[in-house]
């Protein structure tokens, strides 16, 4: 029996582009009897209406099947790998370089549901919650994700950030960040990874509201993560896994760009 279609569904041709990077059954064992795109469509059904796994419409696959496969791709690696390979191809779609040359790099605090896991109060926001500190190319795709207590600083998380970025994408030779990250930021990364680092800093003297050069594009970034309601604030129990859902926001927004409905 065909199901109903929801909006969170990708279309078939978004999900053949997909499916190239969804590793094969297991060679040992019963022989995979699910179809991959109704557990991909169900995954991102939770993404965007953020209900729990229990709360899965009776048309998807079993929910306990659903989130096996999320958590073992999760496991593996799958989807941040997926979310590397797309931004390449997003780029490129775009006319530019497969390999980003600039970053934008800032963080966000989120409120924890109750029944979420670790974490810790950002004084400055007044909220108890986590952390997500992000790393963003000039399109404003998603480069890289650390999820972290609230109260752990700017340019602490910066540092995990950056020096995880630095294998990953080697190219990336220049990065903006706000004023939160000049104190202990700055000659680290010259140090380290010898990146320039570029503090936008507001126009002085004025007032209300800024379109800053450059910081714009990542406050975008962090505005598209939160239109999926399960990252609008932290449900998860594990802050991997809330990195997860980033990556798969992330992930949703690329194919949407490279096979438009």
């Amino acid at each position: 029996m065909k199901r109903k279609t929801y909006p969170s569904d990708l279309t078939r041709k978004q999900f053949e582009r997909l499916e190239l990077f969804l590793p094969a059954g297991r060679p040992l064992g019963r022989p995979r009897s699910v179809d991959l795109y109704e557990v991909v469509c169900a995954i991102l059904y939770v993404l965007q209406n953020g209900c729990t796994w229990r709360g899965l419409p009776h048309d998807f696959p079993k929910w306990q099947t659903v989130y096996g496969y999320f958590r073992r791709f999760e496991h593996d690696g799958t989807w941040a790998a997926i979310n590397r390979v797309l931004v390449r191809k997003t780029r490129c779609a775009s006319g530019r370089s497969a390999e980003p040359s600039a970053a934008i790099l800032d963080a966000q605090s989120v409120r924890c549901s109750p029944q979420a896991g670790p974490r810790g109060r950002d004084a400055a926001k007044r909220l108890i919650g986590r952390k997500r500190h992000v790393l963003v190319d000039a399109l404003g795709l998603l480069l890289f994700v650390l999820v972290t207590s609230a109260n752990v600083q700017d340019h602490n998380g910066g540092r995990f950030v950056l020096n995880a970025a630095r294998h990953r994408f080697p190219r990336i030779e220049l990065v903006w960040v706000d004023r939160g990250y000049q104190a202990g930021l700055v000659r680290w990364v010259k140090a380290l990874c010898g990146w320039r680092i570029e503090v936008v800093r507001p126009v002085p003297g004025a007032r209300g509201f800024q379109v800053l050069p450059r910081r714009w594009v990542v406050e975008r970034s962090l505005a598209w993560l939160t239109r999926s309601r399960r990252l609008s604030r932290d449900f998860e129990g594990r802050p991997q896994t809330t990195e997860t859902w980033c990556y798969l926001a992330n992930i949703r927004l690329m194919l949407r760009r490279l096979d438009p409905c």
